[in-house]
Order: structure tokens, then sequence, then C-alpha cells
């Protein structure tokens, strides 16, 4: 039956491999084109008696208003960051006793829910140790989509979860320098003294001196290599929602950039991506999970 509400509009974050790339300017374009080949015969001349489909492909245009190093860095194949002076932003979530099954713990505004049996993304499986307990916390958190944890690295350390701030497609565990990621908050929820936090928030943040990057020919680049997930997310949805959103699990960009430096005109990164099909299973894109 027909509903109103299934009509939406098209605004969309922009998500490639766990990296938030703000800001678009003039709207996100994805183009799905089917190659096919019509069969004839001369007994009905021009008109195809069958059809098949020879090939598909998945194209994402994306303006990004957004254009900072980081973004350049990401989207640029071949590109390479360098960063002077500052550090990094660091806290960790310590198991100090296995939790109770209902209790929780806030990350950044997101609740996890320690159980016995993990059912919900923010389900964390209780081991049988505060160690493996702190293993299946680091790997949940880890796994997850949401934009307010995946700006951090996550890595398990005895009975403890260290976390620094910093997307690890960009920084990988060593972070990001800056104060930013002195806002990013942790709470005991009600795990009590079972599961206790460094502090409110990740601290030590101080910003770089300089940073930079460097970009090469590129010549020879396989982009298959370097091909992450291109996720598009509805704005109308919570970040943990992903029933509306577009997924290319393999895309890339040749890195073409086309921007000016004009008065009255913002610089815009216009990004171009190509979506790969799964060598294995031939999957091209998902929409809705």
């Amino acid at each position: 039956m027909s509903n109103t509400k299934n009509v939406r509009l098209g605004v969309c974050k922009v998500i490639y491999d766990n990296v938030d790339l703000g800001y678009t300017q003039g709207g996100v374009q994805v183009t799905v084109k089917t190659d096919t080949h019509q069969v004839t015969v001369d007994q009905f001349g021009k008109t195809p008696i069958n059809e098949y489909i020879m090939g598909r492909t998945v194209d994402v245009k994306v303006p990004l208003a957004e254009t900072t190093i980081d973004n350049l860095c990401l989207i640029m194949p071949g590109a390479k960051m360098s960063v002077n002076g500052g550090t990094p932003a660091t806290g960790s979530i310590n198991v100090a006793s296995v939790p109770t099954s209902g209790e929780t713990i806030v990350v950044n505004g997101v609740t996890f829910t320690f159980e016995t049996t993990a059912v919900n993304p923010t389900d964390v499986q209780i081991g049988s140790t505060p160690q493996a307990t702190a293993q299946n916390l680091a790997a949940v958190l880890s796994a997850s989509k949401d934009a307010n944890l995946t700006v951090a690295s996550y890595q398990v350390n005895g009975s403890a979860v260290n976390i620094t701030y910093g997307a690890p497609a960009l920084y990988g565990t060593t972070g990001e320098a800056g104060v930013l990621g002195n806002s990013f908050t942790l709470s005991n929820g009600t795990s009590g003294s079972n599961v206790t936090v460094s502090g409110a928030t990740l601290a030590g943040g101080v910003d770089p001196t300089q940073k930079s990057v460097t970009v090469n020919t590129g010549i020879g680049t396989n982009l298959l290599d370097l091909a992450r997930s291109l996720r598009l997310h509805p704005v109308d949805k919570a970040d943990g929602d992903v029933s509306d959103d577009f997924v290319v699990p393999l895309a890339a960009t040749s890195g073409a950039l086309n921007f000016s430096y004009d008065l009255e005109k913002e610089r815009i990164f216009d990004v171009d991506f190509m979506g790969y099909p799964d060598p294995n299973t031939g999957l091209l894109f998902t929409v809705g999970q």
C-alpha cells in the first residue's frame, strides 16, 4: 500500500572506509548503468527476440565541500600525509571484573550492553574472563558503522581497551594529533566498578604544528587494491540505523580533482567513485541492511 513516508529527501552523509567525508554541495549522484545485448534473427528483422545482461556499473559522484588535507589524502591514490608535532587524544575502558547481563557502558554517546548472548550491533558478548570480555568489546567497537565511533581506533591491552582518536583508515593505530579528540566522551553507564573508564573524555590531544600531503604520479596503481567501502547514509536516519544505506563494498577513485580559487565560489573536490564487483560473489552494491 502506498505511504507518503516512503517519499524521502535525498541528502546524505558520505562515508568512505568508515570516514565521514563531511559536507557536500550540489548533491551526491548515483548512476547504475546496465549494458545489454539484444538478440535478433532474420525472421523478425530488427525486433529483439531476447536480451542478455552483459555488464553493470555503479558510479557515485560526490562534490566535497570540505576540501581538507585529510580528505585529499583519503581520495587521492598514492597521497602521503606528513604530520609534525602534536599528539592524539587517548583513553581507555578497563574491564576490572566480568560484568553481569544488562550492564551498559557509553562510548561517545553510543550505549553498549553486556549480554550473555549478543544479538544487536551494540551488544557485547560477556566473556568468561575480563580479558575475553575486553576483546569482545574492542571487536564490537571496531566493527561499528556509527560515525560517532569510526573516528577512533580500539586496541586490546590485557583486560583494557585502549582508545586512540583518529580514523584508522587515515591514521592507523597511531591516531590523529589534535584537540578535537579531547571531546570524545566516555561513561561507565550502569556497569559500576565492573567496567570503568579513564575519564569523562579522551585526553592529551594537542594540535600539530604542521600537516601536509604529497602526491606522486600514481602510474601503475591498481585501484582495486585500494578499493574500500563507500556508504551513503540518509541524514534523516540515526547514525547507527543503516536500514536505508546505499553501500558499494568495493569503491575507489582515481583522484581526479577540479576546483578553482574564486572570490564568490567555494572550493569543491568533485570526486568520482567507481564500484567494482566482489571477485568471489560478484556483489556490486547493496541498499538497506
